[in-house]
């Protein structure tokens, strides 16, 4: 249930990211030229933001969308589901000095 909700999210993603980039493609209309920087720089402002945004979903889609097909792939008893998990990664763990005993 788990594998196939993720794909469906995963591939309502790609659509949906596929859609709106398809969507701005046939509204595009080309940039006047102007001699205002701050209008030219808006203009281009716009377009990399767009670009980046659906740049995220389309790559956030295409994870889902594989994620969920690996645990398909686990439920049906086809294929292994592994996660890279890097101990101590960003994590600072103090050490304590031993005490030392009388004695010996």
């Amino acid at each position: 249930m788990l594998g196939l909700g993720t794909t469906i999210i995963g591939l309502a993603l790609l659509i949906l990211t596929f859609a709106m980039g398809f969507s701005v493609f046939l509204t595009y209309k080309g940039a006047t030229p102007t001699s205002d920087l701050a209008t030219s720089m808006g203009t281009l402002l716009f377009a990399a933001i767009l670009a980046l945004f659906l740049g995220v979903m389309g790559w956030v889609g295409s994870l889902l969308m594989l994620r969920g097909l690996d645990f398909e792939k686990v439920e049906k008893g086809v294929g292994v589901v592994t996660f890279r998990v890097d101990k101590g990664v960003g994590i600072m763990t103090p050490q304590q000095p031993e005490p030392e005993t009388k004695g010996t």
